[in-house]
C-alpha cells in the first residue's frame, strides 16, 4: 500500500515528465484538466485500496471529496511539489528571500553606494 503524499508526487510526475522536485511549483504547471485527472485517479486508487486511507475506502461519497482536498493540500504544502517554499509565503516574501540569498556572497558594505544600488538591480 502506498502513502498519500507519495501517490500525489507520482501522479504529478506522470503528468509533468520534466517536473523537478523541490524546484518547480506543480500547481502552476498543471493544467486544469491534468489537476482534475490527478484528483480522480487518486480517488480511484483510494477506493481500490492502493493508497492508504483510514476509513471505509469503498464509501465513494466520502472518498471523492477527501481525495480532492488531500491532493490540493499536498500540492500546496509538500516541499517536493511547491518549489521548496514554506506554505503561506507571499510572492514578495519569496522574492525577498531569493534576493538576500543571491546577494549574501557580495560584501555590499565595501561597495560605493552607486555600485551597491546597481548590483541590487542585477538580481
Amino acid at each position: 500500500m502506498k502513502g498519500q503524499k507519495e501517490a500525489v508526487i507520482e501522479a504529478v510526475e506522470a503528468c509533468l515528465p520534466g517536473f523537478v522536485k523541490y524546484a518547480d511549483i506543480a500547481l502552476m504547471m498543471l493544467t486544469q484538466d491534468q489537476l482534475e485527472s490527478i484528483k480522480v485517479s487518486i480517488a480511484r486508487d483510494i477506493e481500490a485500496g492502493v493508497i492508504e486511507y483510514g476509513k471505509d475506502h469503498l464509501n465513494w461519497a466520502e472518498v471523492r471529496p477527501y481525495a480532492r482536498s488531500m491532493v490540493m493540500n499536498h500540492l500546496k504544502k509538500a516541499k517536493e511539489l511547491n518549489g521548496n517554499v514554506t506554505y503561506g509565503s507571499t510572492v514578495a516574501q519569496v522574492a525577498s528571500t531569493k534576493l538576500s540569498k543571491s546577494l549574501s556572497s557580495i560584501k555590499m558594505d565595501i561597495l560605493p553606494n552607486e555600485l551597491a544600488e546597481f548590483v541590487k538591480t542585477l538580481v
